[in-house]
Protein backbone atom coordinates (compact mmCIF):
# COMPACT_ATOMS: atom_id res chain seq x y z
CA UNK A 1 0.00 0.00 0.00
CA UNK A 2 1.33 3.46 -0.68
CA UNK A 3 0.03 7.08 -1.09
CA UNK A 4 0.19 8.97 -4.45
CA UNK A 5 1.13 12.51 -4.29
CA UNK A 6 0.64 14.84 -8.24
CA UNK A 7 2.25 18.27 -7.91
CA UNK A 8 1.20 20.43 -10.91
CA UNK A 9 1.39 18.12 -13.30
CA UNK A 10 1.04 18.93 -16.74
CA UNK A 11 0.48 17.47 -20.56
CA UNK A 12 0.94 19.54 -23.14
CA UNK A 13 0.75 17.50 -26.69
CA UNK A 14 2.11 18.60 -29.91
CA UNK A 15 1.15 21.29 -31.38
CA UNK A 16 0.50 22.90 -27.70
CA UNK A 17 -3.13 21.27 -26.95
CA UNK A 18 -2.51 20.93 -22.81
CA UNK A 19 -4.74 18.35 -21.71
CA UNK A 20 -3.54 18.78 -18.03
CA UNK A 21 -3.37 22.40 -16.57
CA UNK A 22 -1.66 22.33 -13.31
CA UNK A 23 -3.10 19.27 -11.45
CA UNK A 24 -1.82 18.92 -7.79
CA UNK A 25 -3.73 15.99 -5.85
CA UNK A 26 -3.02 14.38 -2.38
CA UNK A 27 -4.56 10.53 -1.95
CA UNK A 28 -4.02 8.86 0.44
CA UNK A 29 -2.45 4.76 1.45
CA UNK A 30 -5.67 2.80 1.15
CA UNK A 31 -7.91 5.33 -0.27
CA UNK A 32 -10.48 4.88 -2.89
CA UNK A 33 -10.15 8.30 -5.11
CA UNK A 34 -12.47 8.44 -7.94
CA UNK A 35 -11.59 10.82 -10.95
CA UNK A 36 -15.06 11.75 -13.11
CA UNK A 37 -15.61 14.28 -15.42
CA UNK A 38 -17.19 14.35 -19.02
CA UNK A 39 -15.28 12.71 -22.27
CA UNK A 40 -12.34 15.08 -23.07
CA UNK A 41 -11.67 16.32 -19.31
CA UNK A 42 -8.53 14.21 -18.97
CA UNK A 43 -9.47 11.97 -16.54
CA UNK A 44 -7.86 8.98 -18.00
CA UNK A 45 -4.79 11.09 -19.13
CA UNK A 46 -3.69 11.74 -15.32
CA UNK A 47 -4.45 7.99 -14.89
CA UNK A 48 -1.77 6.98 -17.66
CA UNK A 49 0.47 9.41 -16.39
CA UNK A 50 0.63 7.99 -12.94
CA UNK A 51 0.37 4.35 -14.23
CA UNK A 52 4.12 5.59 -16.35
CA UNK A 53 2.36 5.18 -19.70
CA UNK A 54 1.82 8.82 -20.76
CA UNK A 55 4.85 11.09 -20.43
CA UNK A 56 4.43 14.01 -17.88
CA UNK A 57 4.91 17.32 -19.59
CA UNK A 58 6.16 19.11 -15.75
CA UNK A 59 5.32 18.60 -12.64
CA UNK A 60 5.59 15.78 -10.36
CA UNK A 61 4.16 12.57 -9.12
CA UNK A 62 5.38 10.31 -6.14
CA UNK A 63 4.08 6.78 -5.19
CA UNK A 64 5.04 6.00 -1.36
CA UNK A 65 7.22 8.67 -0.82
CA UNK A 66 9.49 7.70 -3.81
CA UNK A 67 9.09 10.06 -7.65
CA UNK A 68 8.74 8.07 -10.43
CA UNK A 69 8.68 10.60 -13.47
CA UNK A 70 11.52 8.85 -15.11
CA UNK A 71 10.13 5.31 -14.00
CA UNK A 72 8.41 2.70 -16.43
CA UNK A 73 5.54 1.41 -15.37
CA UNK A 74 6.72 -2.21 -14.23
CA UNK A 75 8.88 -0.24 -12.05
CA UNK A 76 5.97 1.84 -10.54
CA UNK A 77 4.43 -1.33 -8.45
CA UNK A 78 0.71 -0.64 -9.35
CA UNK A 79 -1.62 -2.92 -11.16
CA UNK A 80 -4.18 -1.16 -13.93
CA UNK A 81 -7.15 -2.91 -14.83
CA UNK A 82 -8.48 -1.68 -18.22
CA UNK A 83 -11.82 -1.35 -19.51
CA UNK A 84 -11.39 -4.02 -22.52
CA UNK A 85 -9.83 -6.95 -19.88
CA UNK A 86 -6.87 -7.41 -22.10
CA UNK A 87 -6.38 -10.89 -21.42
CA UNK A 88 -4.23 -13.15 -23.37
CA UNK A 89 -7.06 -15.21 -25.38
CA UNK A 90 -4.89 -18.36 -25.47
CA UNK A 91 -4.08 -18.80 -21.73
CA UNK A 92 -6.50 -19.89 -19.04
CA UNK A 93 -7.37 -18.19 -16.63
CA UNK A 94 -5.11 -19.41 -14.21
CA UNK A 95 -2.52 -18.95 -16.40
CA UNK A 96 -3.44 -15.40 -17.21
CA UNK A 97 -3.07 -14.42 -13.50
CA UNK A 98 -0.03 -16.11 -13.33
CA UNK A 99 1.84 -14.55 -16.35
CA UNK A 100 2.93 -11.80 -14.54
CA UNK A 101 4.16 -13.29 -11.56
CA UNK A 102 6.39 -15.89 -13.35
CA UNK A 103 8.11 -13.06 -15.15
CA UNK A 104 9.34 -11.53 -12.44
CA UNK A 105 10.69 -14.97 -10.95
CA UNK A 106 8.37 -15.71 -8.21
CA UNK A 107 8.38 -19.20 -6.60
CA UNK A 108 5.33 -21.28 -7.86
CA UNK A 109 4.17 -22.00 -4.73
CA UNK A 110 3.68 -18.52 -3.97
CA UNK A 111 2.09 -17.83 -7.49
CA UNK A 112 -0.19 -20.35 -6.37
CA UNK A 113 -1.00 -19.23 -3.07
CA UNK A 114 -1.73 -15.74 -4.93
CA UNK A 115 -4.08 -17.49 -7.62
CA UNK A 116 -5.89 -19.46 -4.78
CA UNK A 117 -7.07 -16.16 -2.36
CA UNK A 118 -7.61 -13.94 -5.09
CA UNK A 119 -9.87 -16.14 -7.12
CA UNK A 120 -11.33 -16.72 -3.64
CA UNK A 121 -12.31 -13.42 -2.93
CA UNK A 122 -13.52 -12.93 -6.68
CA UNK A 123 -15.43 -16.40 -6.39
CA UNK A 124 -14.08 -17.48 -9.87
CA UNK A 125 -12.13 -20.62 -8.61
CA UNK A 126 -14.24 -22.64 -11.17
CA UNK A 127 -13.12 -20.94 -13.87
CA UNK A 128 -9.55 -21.15 -13.98
CA UNK A 129 -8.91 -23.47 -16.47
CA UNK A 130 -11.18 -21.97 -18.67
CA UNK A 131 -9.79 -19.39 -21.41
CA UNK A 132 -11.18 -15.81 -22.20
CA UNK A 133 -13.58 -17.05 -25.04
CA UNK A 134 -15.90 -19.58 -23.02
CA UNK A 135 -15.96 -16.55 -20.49
CA UNK A 136 -18.99 -13.90 -20.05
CA UNK A 137 -18.04 -10.12 -19.68
CA UNK A 138 -18.50 -9.98 -15.64
CA UNK A 139 -15.92 -13.42 -15.71
CA UNK A 140 -13.33 -11.42 -17.93
CA UNK A 141 -13.70 -8.03 -15.69
CA UNK A 142 -13.23 -10.56 -12.22
CA UNK A 143 -10.47 -12.64 -13.98
CA UNK A 144 -8.48 -8.95 -15.02
CA UNK A 145 -9.15 -7.67 -11.49
CA UNK A 146 -7.50 -11.04 -10.14
CA UNK A 147 -4.49 -10.47 -12.44
CA UNK A 148 -4.38 -7.28 -10.56
CA UNK A 149 -4.71 -8.39 -7.48
CA UNK A 150 -2.18 -11.28 -7.38
CA UNK A 151 0.59 -8.50 -7.89
CA UNK A 152 -0.08 -7.50 -4.42
CA UNK A 153 0.39 -3.76 -5.79
CA UNK A 154 1.20 -0.56 -3.88
CA UNK A 155 -1.73 0.73 -5.54
CA UNK A 156 -4.50 0.17 -8.71
CA UNK A 157 -5.29 1.88 -11.44
CA UNK A 158 -8.63 1.61 -12.83
CA UNK A 159 -9.65 3.29 -16.12
CA UNK A 160 -13.55 2.41 -17.05
CA UNK A 161 -13.30 -1.10 -15.93
CA UNK A 162 -17.12 -1.11 -16.04
CA UNK A 163 -18.08 0.84 -19.50
CA UNK A 164 -18.50 -2.88 -21.48
CA UNK A 165 -20.96 -4.25 -19.27
CA UNK A 166 -24.55 -4.20 -19.25
CA UNK A 167 -26.48 -2.16 -16.84
CA UNK A 168 -27.64 -4.81 -14.54
CA UNK A 169 -23.90 -6.63 -14.44
CA UNK A 170 -22.46 -2.36 -14.19
CA UNK A 171 -24.16 -2.23 -10.46
CA UNK A 172 -23.53 -5.85 -8.93
CA UNK A 173 -19.63 -5.34 -10.12
CA UNK A 174 -18.59 -1.44 -8.67
CA UNK A 175 -20.67 -3.24 -5.62
CA UNK A 176 -17.79 -5.72 -5.89
CA UNK A 177 -14.93 -3.63 -6.45
CA UNK A 178 -15.90 -1.87 -3.58
CA UNK A 179 -16.80 -4.70 -1.19
CA UNK A 180 -12.99 -5.81 -2.57
CA UNK A 181 -11.13 -2.33 -2.06
CA UNK A 182 -12.63 -2.17 1.26
CA UNK A 183 -10.90 -5.67 2.26
CA UNK A 184 -7.73 -5.43 0.64
CA UNK A 185 -7.26 -1.61 1.81
CA UNK A 186 -5.06 -0.84 -1.43
CA UNK A 187 -4.69 2.75 -2.70
CA UNK A 188 -6.64 3.15 -5.72
CA UNK A 189 -7.54 5.70 -8.58
CA UNK A 190 -10.79 5.42 -10.63
CA UNK A 191 -11.46 6.74 -13.68
CA UNK A 192 -15.31 6.89 -14.83
CA UNK A 193 -17.44 9.28 -16.83
CA UNK A 194 -20.49 7.68 -14.91
CA UNK A 195 -21.41 9.94 -11.70
CA UNK A 196 -23.88 7.17 -10.06
CA UNK A 197 -20.56 5.16 -10.41
CA UNK A 198 -18.58 7.73 -9.07
CA UNK A 199 -21.02 8.68 -5.79
CA UNK A 200 -21.00 4.52 -4.97
CA UNK A 201 -17.33 3.95 -5.37
CA UNK A 202 -15.27 6.92 -4.03
CA UNK A 203 -14.36 7.77 -0.50
CA UNK A 204 -13.49 10.97 -2.54
CA UNK A 205 -14.67 12.31 -5.89
CA UNK A 206 -12.12 14.31 -7.97
CA UNK A 207 -14.38 16.67 -10.90
CA UNK A 208 -12.59 17.11 -13.45
CA UNK A 209 -12.88 19.83 -16.12
CA UNK A 210 -11.24 20.96 -19.20
CA UNK A 211 -7.58 19.17 -17.62
CA UNK A 212 -8.03 21.33 -14.10
CA UNK A 213 -10.12 20.40 -11.25
CA UNK A 214 -13.22 21.60 -10.52
CA UNK A 215 -13.74 20.30 -6.71
CA UNK A 216 -12.66 17.36 -4.34
CA UNK A 217 -14.44 15.99 -1.45
CA UNK A 218 -16.75 12.93 -0.18
CA UNK A 219 -19.52 12.26 -2.61
CA UNK A 220 -21.98 13.77 -0.72
CA UNK A 221 -20.00 17.12 0.18
CA UNK A 222 -19.87 17.42 -3.76
CA UNK A 223 -23.83 16.63 -3.85
CA UNK A 224 -24.86 19.21 -1.13
CA UNK A 225 -22.15 21.81 -1.71
CA UNK A 226 -21.08 22.31 -5.45
CA UNK A 227 -18.80 24.45 -5.61
CA UNK A 228 -19.52 25.52 -9.43
CA UNK A 229 -22.63 25.43 -11.16
CA UNK A 230 -20.55 22.74 -13.37
CA UNK A 231 -20.28 20.51 -10.52
CA UNK A 232 -23.80 21.13 -9.56
CA UNK A 233 -25.19 20.31 -13.03
CA UNK A 234 -22.62 16.63 -13.33
CA UNK A 235 -23.26 15.64 -10.01
CA UNK A 236 -26.63 14.53 -9.55
CA UNK A 237 -29.11 12.48 -11.74
CA UNK A 238 -31.51 14.25 -12.81
CA UNK A 239 -29.16 17.14 -12.46
CA UNK A 240 -29.79 19.95 -10.35
CA UNK A 241 -31.60 22.65 -11.89
CA UNK A 242 -29.81 25.59 -12.94
CA UNK A 243 -31.76 28.88 -13.60
CA UNK A 244 -30.31 32.50 -14.17
CA UNK A 245 -31.17 35.49 -12.81
CA UNK A 246 -32.63 37.20 -15.76
CA UNK A 247 -34.80 33.97 -16.23
CA UNK A 248 -36.48 34.51 -12.21
CA UNK A 249 -37.02 37.88 -13.39
CA UNK A 250 -39.73 36.67 -16.08
CA UNK A 251 -40.68 34.44 -13.80
CA UNK A 252 -40.59 35.60 -10.78
CA UNK A 253 -41.24 39.42 -10.90
CA UNK A 254 -41.29 39.95 -7.27
CA UNK A 255 -38.54 38.11 -6.39
CA UNK A 256 -35.02 40.26 -5.94
CA UNK A 257 -31.77 38.53 -5.71
CA UNK A 258 -28.82 40.46 -4.18
CA UNK A 259 -26.10 41.38 -6.18
CA UNK A 260 -23.64 38.93 -7.35
CA UNK A 261 -26.29 35.84 -7.57
CA UNK A 262 -26.37 35.35 -11.38
CA UNK A 263 -27.84 31.94 -11.05
CA UNK A 264 -29.73 29.70 -8.10
CA UNK A 265 -29.51 25.70 -8.38
CA UNK A 266 -32.44 23.26 -6.99
CA UNK A 267 -32.07 19.61 -6.82
CA UNK A 268 -35.25 17.97 -8.42
CA UNK A 269 -36.05 16.30 -5.16
CA UNK A 270 -36.27 19.21 -3.35
CA UNK A 271 -39.24 20.69 -5.27
CA UNK A 272 -42.16 20.19 -3.79
CA UNK A 273 -46.18 21.23 -5.22
CA UNK A 274 -47.82 23.55 -3.09
CA UNK A 275 -49.56 26.78 -2.66
CA UNK A 276 -46.70 29.60 -1.91
CA UNK A 277 -47.55 30.64 1.50
CA UNK A 278 -46.75 34.23 3.70
CA UNK A 279 -42.61 34.10 4.47
CA UNK A 280 -42.32 31.27 2.34
CA UNK A 281 -38.94 30.57 -0.30
CA UNK A 282 -38.60 29.91 -3.47
CA UNK A 283 -42.11 29.60 -5.85
CA UNK A 284 -42.40 28.65 -9.58
CA UNK A 285 -45.57 28.21 -11.12
CA UNK A 286 -44.75 25.69 -14.46
CA UNK A 287 -46.35 23.97 -16.97
CA UNK A 288 -46.22 19.67 -16.94
CA UNK A 289 -44.35 18.54 -20.41
CA UNK A 290 -43.42 15.44 -19.53
CA UNK A 291 -43.54 12.58 -16.71
CA UNK A 292 -41.23 9.38 -16.66
CA UNK A 293 -42.39 6.70 -14.09
CA UNK A 294 -39.25 5.25 -12.45
CA UNK A 295 -40.81 2.40 -10.06
CA UNK A 296 -40.61 4.32 -6.76
CA UNK A 297 -40.65 7.62 -7.77
CA UNK A 298 -41.53 9.74 -10.81
CA UNK A 299 -39.68 12.41 -12.65
CA UNK A 300 -41.84 15.50 -14.30
CA UNK A 301 -40.23 17.66 -16.78
CA UNK A 302 -42.17 21.01 -16.78
CA UNK A 303 -41.41 24.63 -18.07
CA UNK A 304 -41.46 27.79 -16.48
CA UNK A 305 -43.81 30.81 -18.33
CA UNK A 306 -40.47 32.13 -19.05
CA UNK A 307 -39.08 29.08 -21.04
CA UNK A 308 -37.22 27.65 -17.93
CA UNK A 309 -36.95 23.90 -17.52
CA UNK A 310 -37.17 22.71 -14.68
CA UNK A 311 -37.32 18.50 -13.36
CA UNK A 312 -39.04 17.87 -10.44
CA UNK A 313 -39.13 14.62 -7.92
CA UNK A 314 -42.14 12.85 -6.52
CA UNK A 315 -42.58 10.01 -4.93
CA UNK A 316 -44.64 6.76 -6.19
CA UNK A 317 -46.88 7.32 -9.47
CA UNK A 318 -47.55 10.56 -10.61
CA UNK A 319 -51.61 11.77 -10.93
CA UNK A 320 -50.68 14.16 -12.65
CA UNK A 321 -51.24 15.03 -16.40
CA UNK A 322 -49.34 16.60 -19.35
CA UNK A 323 -49.95 20.24 -19.72
CA UNK A 324 -51.31 20.39 -16.21
CA UNK A 325 -50.22 23.49 -14.08
CA UNK A 326 -48.43 23.94 -10.70
CA UNK A 327 -46.68 25.39 -8.30
CA UNK A 328 -43.15 24.49 -7.14
CA UNK A 329 -41.67 25.49 -4.18
CA UNK A 330 -38.22 25.21 -2.48
CA UNK A 331 -36.87 25.93 1.43
CA UNK A 332 -34.21 28.21 2.22
CA UNK A 333 -31.08 25.94 2.51
CA UNK A 334 -32.03 24.07 -0.52
CA UNK A 335 -30.99 27.11 -2.72
CA UNK A 336 -27.51 26.62 -3.95
CA UNK A 337 -26.22 30.62 -5.11
CA UNK A 338 -23.51 31.28 -7.74
CA UNK A 339 -22.36 34.30 -8.88
CA UNK A 340 -21.64 34.97 -13.20
CA UNK A 341 -18.09 33.01 -13.36
CA UNK A 342 -20.48 29.94 -12.25
CA UNK A 343 -18.70 29.85 -8.65
CA UNK A 344 -20.12 29.05 -5.14
CA UNK A 345 -21.09 31.75 -2.71
CA UNK A 346 -23.30 32.02 0.29
CA UNK A 347 -26.61 31.88 0.15
CA UNK A 348 -27.69 35.49 1.62
CA UNK A 349 -30.09 35.44 4.76
CA UNK A 350 -33.89 35.72 3.91
CA UNK A 351 -33.18 35.73 0.32
CA UNK A 352 -36.57 34.62 -0.42
CA UNK A 353 -38.11 35.56 3.04
CA UNK A 354 -40.34 38.49 2.11
CA UNK A 355 -41.48 37.19 -1.02
CA UNK A 356 -45.06 35.75 -1.90
CA UNK A 357 -45.74 34.58 -5.62
CA UNK A 358 -49.11 33.19 -6.33
CA UNK A 359 -49.68 32.24 -9.91
CA UNK A 360 -52.97 33.80 -10.61
CA UNK A 361 -54.42 31.27 -12.66
CA UNK A 362 -53.86 28.47 -9.81
CA UNK A 363 -55.17 30.94 -6.99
Amino acid sequence: MASITIRDVRKTYAGGFEAIKGISLDIADGEMVVLVGPSGCGKSTLLRMIAGLEAISSGEIAIDGRVVNALEPSERDIAMVFQNYALYPHMTVRQNMAYGLKNRGMAAAEIERRIAAAAASLEIGSLLERKPRQLSGGQRQRVAMGRAIVREPKAFLFDEPLSNLDAKLRVQMRVEIRKLQSKLATTSVYVTHDQMEAMTLADRLVVLNGGQIEQVGTPIELYERPATTFVAAFIGSPAMNLVSADALGTDAPGLSLPIGVATIGIRPEDLKIGHTREGSTFSLAVDIDAIELVGAESYIHATTAGGVEIVFRVAGRSTMSIGSRVMLQAEPDAIHCFDSAGRRVATPAGIFGSTRLIDPQIG
